[in-house]
């Protein structure tokens, strides 16, 4: 990301999740809210936000055509359902609990992508018991190296 992207992912992450704290502090809120909350309440900075969504939609689009150069091999199609930069939802962070500001900060940099995948296989198999757990290794084994983490949270036969 950092060089396709003027600005920093990171820098832009810890810029918002030191708005959003004094904010949430501000307000009492007594939870933190996705970023989408102060987007429609125009209370966080503007070329901020602007920076934050063009890193998510980057980052989203780098992943999704990654994913696709890679698994296009092995199956016969590949559907994304989802396409999610995780900043935009809501954090399991709370208020009170230790280390909240670095998970914040982990939450709120726009780099991190949740993908929802149909990939097809066309061959007739005939023991679909272990299709599961290798869909999940072909994903792992092909995908981690284009990534800094990455993780398979759900395989399921359909």
């Amino acid at each position: 990301l950092e060089t396709h992207l003027a600005s920093s992912a990171e820098v832009v992450g810890e810029a918002l999740t030191e708005a959003i704290v004094n904010q949430v502090n501000k307000d009492k809120l007594g939870y933190f809210p996705a970023l989408g909350y102060f987007e429609k309440q125009a209370m966080l900075d503007a070329d901020l936000l602007d920076a934050a969504e063009t890193i998510g939609w980057f980052s989203a689009r780098f992943a999704r055509e990654e994913v696709e150069r890679k698994l296009r091999p092995y199956f016969s199609s590949i559907s994304f359902q989802a396409v999610k930069c995780t900043a935009y939802s809501m954090p399991t962070v709370r208020i009170n609990q230790l280390n909240a500001y670095p998970l914040l900060v982990e939450h709120y940099t726009p780099n991190r992508v949740k993908l929802d995948i149909i990939a097809s296989v066309l061959q007739k198999v005939y023991k679909a018991e272990g299709l599961e757990n290798w869909a999940r290794q072909l994903f792992r084994r092909n995908l981690e190296s284009s990534f800094n983490t990455f993780e398979v949270i759900q395989a399921k036969l359909v």
